[in-house]
């Protein structure tokens, strides 16, 4: 059976196939130009990331935007997933005193994890790249960026002017992991 289509008002359906190209045409970018993230795109990029989901709206969550070349290359030389030195890296960290269950996992985490896909659709929309990365050493991370006992850091997210367009990644078809009502 075939679910009916709605036809959306024209100026609706423009903002819904914007809003659709960004979260479609989004790609991981690891190699970045020179040019520094300007002050008035930072601030719509963390905007977008703190307005993210949260279980039972606990928030978290705690972010430390790094821009200064010398934090910048100690955070590179104890990151291997970051392949080049990008112009910004937000560090994403889960705050264990907001935990929403107190486990080795915490709801929390994947809210921090729904944070950063904000913060890589906005950079997107804004004609930005970014890729997360959780291959670092956390002892290191957390003492040069003196984060208090109850901040995990948990990625390391680069954001910059792509060096070059981003090609393509294949993607699954959709038929191949999606049902509808049930799997067989």
């Amino acid at each position: 059976m075939e679910t009916p289509v709605e036809v959306l008002e024209p100026g609706l359906q423009e903002e819904t196939s914007q809003a659709v190209r960004v979260l479609t045409t989004r790609r991981a970018v690891r190699s970045f130009s020179d040019r520094p993230v300007r002050d008035d795109l930072l601030a719509p990029l963390l905007d977008s990331m703190v307005a993210a989901p949260s279980a039972s709206n606990k928030q978290a969550w705690a972010f430390v935007i790094v821009r200064e070349p010398r934090t910048l290359r100690l955070l590179h030389a104890f990151a291997p997933g970051i392949i080049e030195r990008p112009p910004l890296i937000v560090v994403a960290c889960f705050d264990r005193s907001r935990a929403v269950g107190g486990g080795a996992w915490d709801e929390g985490m994947l809210c921090v994890a729904m944070a950063v896909q904000n913060l890589l659709l906005a950079a997107h929309a804004l004609d930005l790249g970014g890729c997360p990365s959780a291959s670092f050493r956390k002892t290191p991370v957390r003492r040069f960026l003196r984060l208090p006992r109850h901040l995990e850091p948990l990625l390391l997210v680069s954001i910059g002017h792509p060096a070059q367009s981003p090609r393509t990644a294949p993607r699954r078809d959709r038929n191949e992991v999606i049902r509808h009502e049930q799997w067989g």
